[in-house]
């Protein structure tokens, strides 16, 4: 009994001095997380305090302004810590104090408020929208990989095919909002040093040169444009996305020619980044050509798929020629009776034309610019002469009952004319 008694207060002891040390350890690491927090706030607090006294141009009080900003933003949850650890000093009064400071070193630099309200606003633009690359760059990243592996996966397990698809929809989504913040990045940036960034100071360039490479804005394009590439060559799109990504490619295109000649005017004499400006032209030339390839080889494959001898093309003038002369053939085969080209346009239309190229592809591509309004009348007038050519002569059929009409008539009066007519009674 008595073993029993020591044992449980031993046990007891034991348990006391491990909470008592789990409560200190607690302690400690709370100390030492509000001891960080007050010390990085100090450390950004003097560091902005420091930008001001050194700040010279418009584009320096904005920063400043942005930093400001985020140090409230990132610093609001503190307040009490704050005051408690920097008193005398308060919170509220030492932010108020670097606005006071930025205040005056605009008024001494002789800068609009206004101005400098606008370039902050843009600044901000810019850090926001380059966590938000940052992020999907990273989630897209992680999903690529998963592409990879589940793509692998698909040729020894059928049921893993709805999770690649949801894989492939992610990355597609991922992709697209990436590169539409990188260059929404880009603009934000160059906005606020308006447009002549060619005629810019030097001191000016410097810190756009600067800014420009601590958001990486060359390096996220050239990778955008690489794994744009690599996401086709992962996938096996069809139709309307295939279409889509074509679109999406001319457009990123269209906004590098925007940024690519501001980013190759600031850079000039930088040898090194003159060669990753031109790398960027290379994967985005590689990428059109891959989307370009892809889009015709989906196509094909939809008239090789059902059989449909329709000769094989590559571009856009290639497709209207070999298709129309396709479907000339078929309506004008001297050798073919009306049923063999009613058969043949019935697996044409049921099989390829309804379901898939006249209902999806013609519409898209003619919308994309792809082939000209002309072009698609041009294919649709050919298949319609191949509609006639299946059908009856209608005429032939007129004439024939018209015939049997006639000759029906003929009959009847013929027949009246031989039955004799009857004497009306005589009276007695």
């Amino acid at each position: 009994m008595r073993t029993l008694v020591n044992s449980i207060g031993t046990m007891t002891r034991s348990i006391t001095v491990v909470l008592v040390l789990g409560f200190l350890a607690t302690a400690a690491a709370q100390q030492r997380s509000d001891y960080e927090t007050v010390k990085s706030f100090q450390a950004k607090y003097k560091a902005i305090k420091e930008a001001i006294r050194e700040a010279k141009t418009v584009q320096d009080c904005a920063d400043i302004n942005a930093n400001i900003t985020e140090l409230e933003k990132e610093f609001a949850g503190d307040t009490v810590l704050l005051n408690k650890s920097l008193y005398p000093d308060k919170y509220d009064d030492m932010i108020a104090s670097v606005n006071g400071d930025l205040s005056y070193a605009q008024d001494k630099l002789g800068l609009i408020e206004t101005q400098v309200a606008r370039i902050t606003d843009l600044e901000l633009q810019v850090r926001t929208l380059s966590g938000k690359v940052d992020s999907l760059t990273s989630e897209n990243d992680k999903l690529m990989a998963s592409l990879d592996v589940m793509s692998r996966a698909v040729e020894k397990n059928k049921q893993v095919v709805d999770s690649l698809n949801r894989i492939i929809s992610r990355l597609r989504a991922g992709l697209r909002a990436r590169d539409a913040a990188i260059f929404a990045m880009a603009d934000s940036m160059f906005m606020q040093y308006d447009k002549n960034v060619q005629g810019l100071p030097e001191q000016q360039k410097g810190l756009l040169i600067r800014k420009v490479e601590s958001r990486n804005i060359v390096g996220n394009i050239l990778q955008a444009a690489k794994q744009n590439t690599k996401f086709l060559e992962s996938t096996q799109l069809t139709g309307k996305d295939l279409i889509s990504m074509v679109k999406e490619q001319k457009q990123f295109g269209s906004y590098w020619k925007g940024v690519g000649p501001k980013l190759a005017a600031i850079y000039v004499g930088a040898k090194e980044r003159g060669k990753q400006i031109a790398a960027i032209d290379t994967a985005i030339a590689v990428w059109g050509r891959k989307a370009d390839s892809t889009l015709w080889a989906g196509l094909n494959s939809e008239f090789s798929g059902k059989q449909i001898p329709v000769q094989p093309f590559h571009n856009a003038d290639e497709f209207v020629a070999n298709l129309s002369q396709y479907l000339q053939t078929q309506g004008g085969d001297p050798n073919a009776s009306n049923t063999d080209k009613a058969n043949k346009l019935k697996h044409f239309l049921d099989d390829v034309w309804k379901p898939s190229v006249g209902s999806q592809w013609m519409p898209m591509l003619v919308d994309q610019g792809i082939i000209t309004k002309d072009q698609q009348t041009q294919i649709q007038t050919r298949l319609t002469a191949w509609e006639n050519a299946a059908s009856p002569s209608y005429t032939i059929w007129y004439i024939l009952i018209i015939v049997v009409i006639l000759v029906v008539i003929a009959l009847v009066l013929r027949k009246k004319r031989k039955t004799p007519q009857q004497s009306p009674p005589q009276n007695p």
